[in-house]
């Protein structure tokens, strides 16, 4: 099964701020909010979910086919001679004259909090991939819709649902641009709709809908919840997955990205869905190790090691 990841390719920069940002937020007074953060040194790294989760799935052994955009300058060429680096085709990645590649500037505190500030950049041109682009191999195609470009996100999802071809609905940090009709859109037909905590309250107000009636659009939700590990309902109920430790916590920036490469490699393997979660744990668990999202290292093997220890599952892919 060929899984295609669409999302964004981005610069990250990376701060960290030793203090909480909650001590410096009065909530009285955030009509007039106006503070400054002093961080630690910044630091740049190759970024975004197309790119995140590709990466992982690249570790995992997959050949993932990346649908993005990037700037047709020095950043983006750097970019692409990357990804050929990993042994990925390029072919659906759109470099964009006159524009930069996306930036995401991240800051994080010593809770574990995060502010993130996102410049969308090549991104918001459409790559105007089809379904006679997309590379697919006797099993079809599985797909995960990634923030990433709107327009892309909107005509992926069209596709996968018209060609009733398996796909993961990620909207992350584009939920706030889109109406309550069209993140309905965009989910109809999907296999998944995966979400952190917050993201999941903000789509169910915008759609104005309780978690149960996600499911006239999507067969199951994955709720990603920090260090309290992930949650995967069904029509039928709710189960905890516990998170799998990392060795050491650098940055838990890419930490989700990294779980939805391991979910897809469970998925494209035909495990059970929570098997599937499980794997996306023990990978997230890697990406907590490093201060990047693209610098860490693992094989499948001792992914399926962290599996065992936490779960007590042995995964046969």
């Amino acid at each position: 099964m060929t899984i295609v990841v669409s999302g964004s390719l981005a610069f990250d920069r990376l701060a960290s701020y030793g203090g909480r940002f909650s001590d410096l937020i009065i909530q009285e007074k955030l009509d007039t909010l106006n503070v400054c953060f002093l961080v630690d040194k910044v630091e740049r790294y190759h970024g975004g979910t197309a790119g995140n989760i590709a990466y992982n799935l690249r570790l995992l052994g997959e050949q993932p086919f990346i649908v993005s955009s990037v700037g047709d300058e020095a950043d983006g060429k750097d970019y692409l001679e990357r990804i050929r680096q990993w042994g990925l085709a390029t072919d659906g990645v759109h470099a964009e004259p006159g524009l930069s590649t996306a930036g995401c500037y991240i800051a994080t505190d010593s809770a574990g909090k995060q502010l993130i500030f996102f410049n969308p950049g090549a991104t918001v041109v459409e790559t105007r991939i089809g379904w006679e682009e997309l590379p697919r191999d006797s099993s079809g195609i599985l797909g995960i819709v990634s923030p990433g470009g709107v327009k892309d996100m909107e005509r992926l999802s069209g596709i996968y649902r018209r060609r009733q071809a398996p796909f993961v609905f990620d909207p992350g940090q584009q939920v706030p641009i889109f109406s309550g009709e069209e993140l309905l859109g965009m989910l109809d037909g999907s296999l998944m709709l995966a979400v952190n905590e917050y993201e999941l309250s903000l789509f169910l107000e915008k759609v104005s809908m309780a978690e149960g009636d996600l499911f006239r659009y999507t067969q199951t939700v994955l709720v990603t919840l920090g260090e309290q590990g992930s949650r995967l309902i069904t029509p039928k109920g709710s189960q905890h997955i516990l998170p799998v430790r990392p060795a050491r916590t650098v940055n838990p920036t890419g930490a989700g990205d990294a779980y939805r490469a391991g979910l897809l490699k469970g998925i494209s393997a035909k495990l059970p869905l929570l098997s599937a979660c499980r794997l996306g744990s023990a990978v997230a668990s890697f990406c907590l190790e490093a201060q990047g999202t693209q610098e860490h290292r693992f094989t499948l093997e001792e992914a399926l090691s962290r599996v065992r220890k936490t779960f007590k599952e042995d995964l046969r892919l």
